[in-house]
């Protein structure tokens, strides 16, 4: 009985810390994105125009919400309780308003071209693709599927499932649409015992 107590105390702690690292990351890299553009446009004398601010500004407003959504994660799990079906609902929101935001540039190249209007430079053109990118690929990766296998249990999870987690965030938003599909404490439980935890 003891040594369950204790595993599952490990558990609980091994998530937590990280928990804790992932929206810390992702709200350093919120900072870290604009700063390296201004530095290699600096660097490089090269001028950005609205494409790659825009994008820059996607990327961050993606990662604001990947750091909160961790961050609420990391609260309810201290708790033992689950993300407070409010939050969630503003998660769903956002994940509509997000694809609005991430159409709008291909949009607005579009009627660049129309126009004739040119890039600020050539980097401008390759910032500004290589940003849009990574907004989708964020926004794929917090509302639809996990993209990032930086832990073991998800390396594992992946060779024997031989296809993509459900991200996180998809499965929390799922569990206010419908039948619990697995609890949070499910997660970490299953991290010491199948290391499938989030």
């Amino acid at each position: 009985m003891m040594d369950k107590v204790g595993s599952y105390r490990e558990n609980r702690e091994r998530l937590a810390r990280r928990l804790r690292t992932l929206w810390t990351w992702e709200l350093f890299d919120s900072f870290f994105f604009p700063a390296l553009i201004v530095f290699y446009a600096r660097a490089l004398q090269r001028s950005v125009g609205p494409s790659t601010i825009y994008s820059v500004g996607l990327v961050t407003w993606l990662l604001w919400q990947g750091s909160a959504y961790w961050w609420l994660k990391l609260q309810a799990l201290r708790t033992e309780a689950e993300i407070e079906t409010k939050h969630l609902r503003w998660f769903r929101v956002l994940k509509r308003l997000n694809w609005i935001l991430i159409g709008l540039l291909p949009i607005s190249l579009a009627v660049k071209g129309l126009m004739s209007t040119s890039f600020a430079s050539t980097f401008d053109l390759v910032a500004s693709m290589a940003l849009w990118g990574l907004a989708v690929l964020e926004q794929v990766n917090y509302y639809y599927y996990q993209l990032m296998y930086d832990y073991a249990p998800d390396w594992r999870y992946l060779i024997k499932q031989k296809k993509l987690k459900r991200s996180s965030l998809r499965r929390a938003l799922e569990r206010t649409e419908g039948p619990v599909q697995e609890s949070e404490s499910d997660s970490f439980k299953a991290s010491s015992e199948q290391e499938k935890g989030d």
